[in-house]
């Protein structure tokens, strides 16, 4: 790889990355300070709205990657018109789903707790559950917007202010919930309203790129054909599926250690989840930075650039996987006591957490094939390896592991999933032999 396609892959792959792990510290960072300000049982209150709140950006993570794997395709063959199709397309079912949410997840927010494991837990974490999810729903619009727009952004040629509309947000929301929480004292209704805050100035900051004009993509309205709304759905199932992991796994811990180990164990999770989620961040910041590369590609039909691409994936995710997870060996207390001093819930995260985050290595794996094959237009192959690892597989381990071995068993359920989706990834990658948009 000479020096130029080097740089080139790095311009796409750490602005992705960059931007998804500012995403993900929106929670990681509510996490810490209700931690350290409020305490342990609010860092599991937290955690009970993550099924819902995950689930719902699953399903609208279909429509920014769907749309941008047919703006990808187009802009290599040279159609803008198409493309800026597409964008707008995505544009109007992200803003139909953000407004579904910010509905129910207000409306409902008490019975979506108690269906997330919380009616086994204590009416305290239920109420600040309940709280947290009702004020975090409410910034619902800008939530989803800042992940479409991030997306575009990078398609359009602007991968730096990708992650700089990320990064502000996350900095934003930082200085926010340390705010809210500590000289304010709002507890975990502080750090719903700093995420959608710093939501607010994310959106801000990437809508620069179309006000200015900057790139091929237009905020202009143009006629969206009915049959283009379905195309960009399906093209992005696969990423909601793949997301779908999120909240499967977030809503099935919370239902098994609830029965099992009670609040301590819901908030040990919670510590977990939060650590995992920002290696998942890197790891698929690799893969949908590499996303416009592969649909261009695939756009010009350069197999050969395809099949270079998909190797240097996989050997940056595997080597990012084994580096994280090299890291919180030896740093994994440390880790864990960002989010508590309680010493019996750091005791338990630490324990957990080795088995725990043996799954990087191969989620990594699994997380490039199935973007590889959605960008190059395997539909129904990436759909089958992101339903397998994000939902099927997943849930089956979560339940069985502690059922068949004992309640120590559950923390490698994430590593058996990972295992058995990982086979059926690497054989279902080879040519593809359609190559319309």
């Amino acid at each position: 790889m000479n020096t130029t396609q080097q740089t080139n892959l790095a311009r796409h792959i750490l602005p992705a990355m960059g931007g998804l792990c500012a995403t993900y510290l929106y929670n990681v960072v509510d996490g810490i300070f209700v931690g350290q300000g409020v305490g342990s049982a609010a860092l599991g209150a937290v955690n009970l709205g993550v099924p819902f709140l995950t689930f719902v950006v699953a399903l609208a993570a279909m429509f920014p990657m769907g749309g941008a794997t047919v703006v990808a395709i187009r802009m290599g063959r040279g159609d803008d018109d198409g493309a800026n199709r597409a964008f707008l397309a995505a544009l109007l079912l992200t803003l139909a789903a953000s407004t579904a949410l910010m509905a129910a997840g207000m409306l409902f927010a008490r019975p979506i707790v108690l269906a997330s494991g919380g009616a086994a837990l204590s009416p305290g974490m239920q109420r600040m559950a309940a709280d947290y999810l009702f004020y975090y729903s409410a910034f619902s619009i800008p939530m989803l917007l800042s992940t479409c727009l991030s997306v575009f952004v990078r398609n359009d040629g602007s991968p730096g202010l990708s992650f700089a509309g990320m990064g502000i947000g996350a900095a934003a929301n930082i200085f926010l919930d340390w705010l809210f929480i500590f000289p304010l004292d709002m507890g975990v209704v502080g750090a719903a309203v700093a995420s959608g805050l710093g939501q607010v100035a994310s959106v801000a900051v990437l809508l620069s790129h179309f006000v200015r004009k900057r790139g091929r993509l237009r905020l202009c309205p143009r006629p969206i054909p009915p049959a283009l709304l379905g195309k960009v759905c399906k093209r992005g199932v696969p990423e909601a599926v793949s997301q779908l992991n999120t909240p499967v796994t977030a809503l099935c811990y919370n239902l098994v250690l609830s029965h099992f180990l009670g609040d301590m164990g819901v908030s040990t999770f919670s510590v977990l989840s939060f650590l995992s989620s920002l290696a998942g961040a890197v790891l698929s910041g690799v893969a949908q930075g590499l996303q416009p590369l592969w649909g261009q590609s695939y756009g010009r039909g350069d197999a050969g650039a395809l099949r270079r691409l998909l190797g240097r994936g996989l050997g940056i995710n595997l080597g990012a996987a084994a580096l994280m997870y090299a890291l919180l060996l030896p740093f994994g207390r440390g880790a864990v006591a960002l989010f508590s001093q309680d010493p019996v819930l750091i005791q338990a995260a630490c324990q957990a957490l080795p088995l725990f985050s043996l799954s990087f290595l191969p989620m990594a794996l699994n997380l490039v094939c199935t973007a590889f094959l959605f960008s190059t237009k395997r539909t129904a192959r990436a759909d089958a390896v992101a339903l397998c690892r994000g939902a099927v597989v997943k849930a089956a381990c979560i339940f069985a592991l502690p059922a068949w071995f004992g309640p120590g068993l559950v923390w490698a359920a994430p590593l058996a999933s990972e295992l058995l989706t990982l086979l059926p990834a690497v054989l279902l990658l080879h040519p593809a032999r359609s190559m319309e948009a």
